[in-house]
């Protein structure tokens, strides 16, 4: 069946005989998968590519499809940074027929927003290739998240490829899996087979062992922040303002009880031998299904279009390939893909595909907010175990169902990941903005500061602002920040602000930001020194945070000139990397 469905899908038998590449650079996976899903669907195109898998000559005379995510403070991701420096550096233009399209994804509450898409589309104008429809926009600050921009863009995408828009993506590519004859496997062979596939080469991940998990509020109150702390040595080496990706598992018990609702043929025992994502041997279904596949995450419409292919139900797979059925039923119940595979039980997909359908467990990143010279032995996590509600009622995010349940010793799967903000030196005045666990960041900056007053080292000021709900049960790493405003006060000031607590003097709720605008530091440390902004939290904080800033500069002027000297000298400080910022 699946090679019936392949069969003539791609007009081509070599990557070289496609009329279209599709090429990525992607930070967290989000814009490979969106390549690989166009790729999959486009007739014209071969597999989607990393930008620094491919040779800028090879884009001369053919049309070539971005997709460009932006990372940190508007930098172009890893894989795509060797392929744009080449195509920077090239002034020779482009051959007649050399045509290209750009999907940026990223968020506009960063100030660079889709700064990585915009600089290829530039440059490849610059070189004089012709481009066939305007900059796609995926913004995860959309109201529908970056799919939003997405659809929009592919609606121009295939009538200018001139190839009509696929209803389904039939081309799925079976993993290469069989039947073990062995009945079961040993839980170490399981755990042997894990350690190759995270310890991978293109995996890199370390399994720390957890020495302490504590909640910060009540048991009682209705958000959980914690401190979570997890032994290291040599080869979970981070530095300064680094972020820590976690490898979160599924539930054992659900993936026991899909696979036996999902087939009678196999369960979690059931041994099978595998040759994809870098894993070449035996391992049961179990294993399998709790470390590797996504299979309780939200469904993608490729998804539901992949599993459509399997649906011998006409009515049913118009169900299916119905836009608003996912969003309404993510809604409703907070459909996940296990719930969607059982739901459309007709469709069953044969193990093969089943393992290609299902996306991978994606890492977590956390920013660190220990400091790695006043730590060297352990790093620490701000976590806020994150829900989400669906009409049926609370749920957890697959990260942060994990990690509540950690226990002393448990181990987990991580890597380090270079932090998106550049850390201060001790002599760099410095101001902090941050909500919630958003503080993670800056208590590593603060941590490493107090390490340098206790080694004798000349400190700049430091002022940190902080924001959550409630005084009283979210002032995180209280009795700590406030020994240090008193005994510190010379280099260190705290600004709190818990919006739920107290109004202003207008009765209004005073935010984290307000703080910035109506206290002199930011002028002081920002625009009279060179000092370095710092913000951390979800992404509603930089706008009305950078309006702020604005007053402050201004000292709360309402003279014309004086606000737009103000705002050049705020702009100023992102263009050159002395406001930084991490949001979500």
């Amino acid at each position: 069946h699946m090679n019936e469905l392949a069969a003539g899908y791609k007009a081509f038998d070599h990557p070289d005989d496609a009329a279209v590449r599709v090429l990525f650079a992607s930070e967290t996976g989000t814009a490979s998968r969106v390549a690989k899903d166009f790729s999959d669907a486009c007739t014209l195109s071969h597999d989607a590519d990393a930008m620094d898998d491919a040779d800028v000559d090879d884009l001369d005379g053919h049309t070539t499809v971005f997709f460009i995510a932006t990372c940190g403070q508007g930098a172009m991701p890893q894989n795509g940074k060797n392929f744009f420096a080449e195509l920077s550096a090239r002034t020779e233009p482009f051959s007649e027929g050399t045509r290209f399209m750009v999907m940026g994804l990223g968020d506009s509450s960063y100030y660079f927003f889709l700064k990585a898409a915009k600089d290829v589309h530039d440059k490849m104008i610059e070189l004089g290739a012709t481009l066939m429809i305007p900059l796609g926009e995926g913004d995860d600050s959309a109201e529908e998240g970056m799919e939003e921009g997405l659809h929009d863009w592919l609606d121009q995408v295939w009538p200018a490829l001139e190839v009509p828009p696929p209803a389904e993506v039939p081309h799925i590519t079976p993993v290469k899996v069989i039947f073990s004859e062995r009945a079961v496997l040993r839980p170490e062979e399981d755990e042997r087979m894990l350690h190759k596939f995270f310890e991978a080469d293109d995996t890199k991940a370390v399994s720390a062992p957890v020495l302490s998990n504590e909640r910060m509020c009540q048991e009682s109150y209705n958000r959980d922040f914690r401190t979570i702390r997890l032994g290291k040595d040599t080869s979970l080496s981070y530095e300064l303002g680094d972020a820590l990706e976690i490898f979160p598992q599924n539930d054992p018990d659900q993936v026991t009880d899909f696979l036996h609702a999902y087939s009678p043929d196999f369960d979690e025992r059931t041994v099978v031998k595998l040759n994809a994502w870098g894993l070449n041997g035996e391992m049961s279904l179990g294993c399998l299904f709790t470390y590797v596949l996504d299979l309780f995450g939200k469904p993608s419409m490729h998804f539901m279009q992949q599993l459509a292919t399997f649906q011998i139900d006409e009515d049913e797979k118009k169900t299916m390939l119905d836009l608003d059925f996912l969003k309404k039923a993510g809604k409703e119940t907070g459909l996940t893909v296990a719930d969607a595979l059982l739901r459309f039980s007709k469709a069953h997909p044969p193990l093969p595909a089943l393992l290609a359908m299902i996306p991978l467990i994606k890492p977590r990143a956390y920013s660190i907010a220990s400091a790695p010279e006043a730590t060297p032995n352990s790093i620490e996590l701000l976590v806020l175990i994150e829900t989400w509600w669906c009409d049926e009622g609370m749920r957890y995010g697959l990260t942060c169902n994990m990690l509540r349940k950690l226990k002393v010793g448990d181990h987990v799967w991580c890597r380090i990941k270079a932090g998106s903000m550049e850390p201060p030196s001790p002599e760099q005045p410095v101001v902090c903005v941050g909500i919630g666990s958003g503080l993670a960041p800056h208590m590593a900056f603060l941590r490493d500061r107090v390490r340098a007053v206790e080694e004798g080292e000349t400190v700049a000021p430091f002022s940190l602002y902080f924001g959550n709900r409630f005084r009283e049960e979210e002032f995180l790493y209280r009795t700590y920040l406030e020994k240090l405003a008193e005994e510190q006060k010379d280099w260190f000031k705290l600004h709190l602000a818990f919006s739920r607590d107290k109004l202003g003097a207008d009765g209004k709720k005073i935010y984290v930001q307000d703080l910035v605008g109506i206290t002199d530091d930011a002028r002081h440390l920002l625009l009279e020194k060179p000092g370095m902004l710092y913000v951390c939290g979800n992404r509603n904080l930089p706008k009305p945070l950078q309006d702020n800033l604005v007053k402050s500069f201004s000292e709360k002027s309402e003279d014309a000139q004086e606000i737009s000297a103000a705002t050049a000298a705020m702009e100023d400080m992102f263009v050159h990397g002395r406001a930084q910022q991490e949001v979500w």
